[in-house]
């Protein structure tokens, strides 16, 4: 009778740990995006620009489809990236878009912006940019996939 007890608890405990694993693997929301290495560093003497709050700038030649650097508050050195591939469009067509600043030019590679929003190209979904690039109008229902960003003195290094 021992040995029957053990074997069902045995089984029950498998079951769970593989019930847990899965549900703990579906946190990554954006696991179809392809895997790209990145390694972007953002010197914030050069792009003050990202400075200010709210400011962004989109890298066009990083990630998948581009990466933006938002800037939520430089005092608390508070700063999110994204990649701007639509997690909604997985034939990674859609490209989440963000306002230019008017009579800005910005360099090469590179679009600066003061939206808090960004709109995709394709399905018309809207993210949040402000509030770690969730969707907050249109068919999306999972967030923009997010970079890592650490601080130095006077830069920003992005990687994943």
């Amino acid at each position: 009778m021992f040995k029957i007890k053990s074997k069902i608890f045995t089984k029950i405990t498998i079951a769970a740990i593989i019930i847990l694993s899965a549900i703990n693997c579906s946190k990554d929301q954006n696991t179809f995006l392809p895997y790209v290495r990145v390694n972007l560093r953002v010197s914030l003497i050069n792009q003050n620009h990202l400075k200010i709050p709210g400011n962004s700038i989109l890298f066009q030649n990083y990630g998948v489809k581009g990466i933006v650097v938002v800037c939520v508050n430089p005092d608390l050195s508070q700063y999110y990236a994204y990649d701007v591939c639509c997690p909604y469009e997985t034939d990674f067509t859609g490209i989440v878009e963000i306002e230019p600043v008017k009579n800005l030019t910005s360099p090469p590679g590179m679009i600066y912006s003061s939206g808090f929003f960004g709109i995709c190209n394709k399905c018309g979904s809207k993210f949040n940019l402000m509030g770690s690039g969730q969707p907050i109008k249109g068919p999306a229902t999972h967030y923009l996939q997010n970079y890592n960003i650490v601080m130095g003195f006077e830069y920003l290094t992005v990687t994943n």
